[in-house]
């Protein structure tokens, strides 16, 4: 590229990683979008969220920092005053900066606030919430509502209904839909209003002056999923395949674990009540790659798709029927914590590559930076990996991956050290728990205390601990006073 590089990363809330063609992981969910990313550009196998909860896991990606360290350890709260994000940092070597669609990222100050371009959701903010009739979750942003304006531009007037509502049996959840028929068309849908957002923000900060970089986020798949025809029948439930951690006993687990089974109230419908729920989230999945499709195409539109940078990734994963849990939460399992990332990069030298370097996604908001020619502050937590999105020979000499959990519906303050091998989590309030990753790579079979790995489970606490004193983790005063008896 002759100058620096536009950056554009599209992000998604709650998505699975095995539900992104590229990965070969799944037969059945379609993204012909992301995988042409993919073809251009390189696929990480080994990304992995810092921590699996949204306005967390969105902080550190927008501030390249763990969040005891950026102060949004749980939904609902604030980015500590004094840290920056990374339009700042992009804004010091010109780039100019938009944002689009969800942010549930600072719980008083939205992204114009920031200093993006683009319109604001304030609180957890899901836009159909008191305007789409029938829609019981109540979760409506704080102040100014842009989808509703967008649905009247569009004529849309009055909105769409929102019907076959699929809750639990837990009598006192009943207000958060896993799924429904959004029963408008594909236009008057949330996802294609993010995507129109996107556009409208790109033909706003796009010029042949100055780089840009822009951040779209999506609602979905996360529940309540929202699904327009022709994606909510796309798929068959009967062709969803049990998975293999749904056998999951809970013996030798945290109790809390069950707790939040009990929460969702989704074991009395078997594995066909998942069924029903992955063939719309997988429906929702397919309609995300269409909008990632259509953002493509106006980036080549604007004459600036050769000198892109495209970030395809998710915020964090979701159980959908693994271990009988749905959505994320006290729980550090592979399927909430390692993430779809496809990059990308128009100078690829190895297009259609994969990277099985561990890497984070915090970081892919150091490699922005890096690519921007903007040095990476060195009290940001990780690394640029620029050479793998280029396409070049890449080694970070990572053996592992330190991950992080304080509170959702309950205050966990759960830490994962996880190598290619083992996993060990250590649970404040709970007994530990290590898998044999080779052996049981569905985590099925907590070995914590199992004489047989006595080394490994003290080579993890060794490298636990050293992860807690580099990072001056809060919790680490906690572990080391427990882990000599834990």
């Amino acid at each position: 590229m002759s100058k620096r590089p536009n950056v554009v990363v599209l992000m998604s809330d709650q998505q699975r990683l095995d539900t992104v063609g590229c990965y070969g992981l799944n037969d059945i969910c379609k993204t012909p979008n992301i995988d042409a990313l993919a073809e251009r550009g390189v696929r990480f196998d080994a990304a992995f969220t810092p921590t699996a909860i949204c306005s967390p896991a969105r902080a550190s990606f927008y501030t390249g920092l763990y969040p005891h360290k950026h102060g949004v350890t749980g939904n609902g709260l604030c980015i500590n005053e004094d840290v920056q994000g990374v339009n700042h940092y992009l804004d010091e070597v010109g780039y100019r900066c938009g944002y689009a669609g969800k942010w549930h990222v600072d719980e008083e100050t939205g992204p114009s606030g920031y200093g993006f371009t683009g319109q604001d959701f304030m609180g957890y903010a899901f836009p159909g919430s008191g305007l789409l009739p029938g829609l019981q979750f109540g979760a409506k942003p704080h102040g100014h509502n842009p989808y509703a304006d967008y649905l009247k531009e569009r004529g849309f007037d009055p909105p769409p209904n929102v019907t076959n509502r699929y809750v639990g049996t837990n009598p006192s959840n009943q207000a958060q839909e896993m799924f429904a028929l959004h029963d408008g068309p594909v236009e008057s849908c949330i996802e294609y209003f993010v995507a129109e957002e996107a556009n409208r923000v790109l033909d706003e900060i796009a010029t042949d002056v100055e780089p840009f970089f822009l951040w779209a986020n999506f609602w979905g798949p996360h529940s309540p999923s929202l699904v327009p025809e022709p994606y909510y029948s796309m798929y068959d439930p009967k062709d969803i395949r049990e998975h293999p951690s749904y056998k999951e006993t809970f013996e030798g687990k945290p109790y809390r674990q069950q707790l939040i089974e009990k929460l969702w109230g989704l074991g009395d419908y078997g594995w066909e009540g998942f069924q029903e729920i992955g063939a719309r989230y997988f429906g929702h999945c397919t309609l995300l790659d269409d909008m990632v499709g259509r953002v493509v195409a106006h980036l080549e539109k604007l004459g600036v798709l050769d000198n892109t940078i495209i970030v395809y990734t998710a915020d964090h994963g979701d159980c959908m029927g693994a271990h009988k849990l749905i959505e994320k939460g006290e729980f550090m399992y592979d399927e909430i914590y390692r993430i779809p990332l496809v990059i990308a990069h128009p100078d690829c030298q190895a297009p259609g590559t994969a990277c099985d370097e561990f890497v984070y996604l915090q970081e892919v908001m150091l490699s922005a930076l890096d690519a921007a020619g903007r040095e990476v502050p060195a009290h940001l937590d990780g690394q640029s990996f620029l050479p793998a999105i280029e396409g070049r020979a890449y080694q970070n000499g990572r053996e592992e991956v330190y991950c992080v959990f304080d509170r959702h519906f309950t205050v966990a303050n759960q830490r994962m050290v996880r190598t290619r091998h083992h996993q060990f989590t250590f649970n404040s309030g709970d007994p530990g728990e290590l898998y044999d990753l080779q052996k049981d790579p569905y985590q099925l079979d907590n070995r914590y205390g199992d004489p047989a790995y006595e080394k490994v489970r003290q080579d993890l606490i060794n490298r636990m601990d050293r992860h807690m004193q580099q990072l001056d983790d809060p919790l680490r005063g906690w572990f080391g006073r427990i882990k000599g008896a834990y």
